[in-house]
């Protein structure tokens, strides 16, 4: 083998290795970035997408397809209406959290408050908790 060839192998063999060892670091993901489910304790579907992260603000749309704050039908008792929050959350440790108004899609749709939502992440089971103990799932 020529000296050029033993050359180019070193260094293509340097260039891979430096690529192994540095991809992993450069493809961590945020903690919190993402699309989230879950069960709320009602049995609605919840569903949270949250972007962002770079400089500890996330942007966040939370939607609940059968909120029982936006009302129950009085006959049946089921829960009439989808809620939906958006806006900045921001970062503590390992919580995000948001004083958010929750519209209610109703018709028309209704503000009924600010509520302060909060998702901590448990990196060993990659899920967040949030305020009133629902486990969310990566989606």
């Amino acid at each position: 083998m020529s000296i050029i060839n033993r050359s180019f192998t070193v260094v293509l063999s340097v260039l891979l290795l430096a690529a192994f060892l540095v991809t992993p670091a450069a493809a961590a993901r945020d903690p919190f970035r993402g699309v989230w489910v879950s069960t709320d304790i009602d049995g609605s579907s919840q569903k949270l997408v949250v972007g962002g992260g770079r400089t500890g603000t996330y942007r966040a749309l939370f939607y609940d397809d059968g909120a029982t704050v936006c009302g129950l039908d009085p006959d049946t008792g089921d829960i009439l209406y989808a809620a939906i929050a958006r806006g900045p959350f921001t970062l503590s440790g390992d919580t995000i959290s948001a004083d958010l108004p929750i519209t209610c899609l109703s018709r028309p749709p209704s503000s009924i408050g600010v509520f302060t939502l909060t998702f901590t992440y448990d990196a060993a089971s990659d899920t967040l908790t949030d305020g009133i103990g629902v486990v969310w799932y990566r989606r």
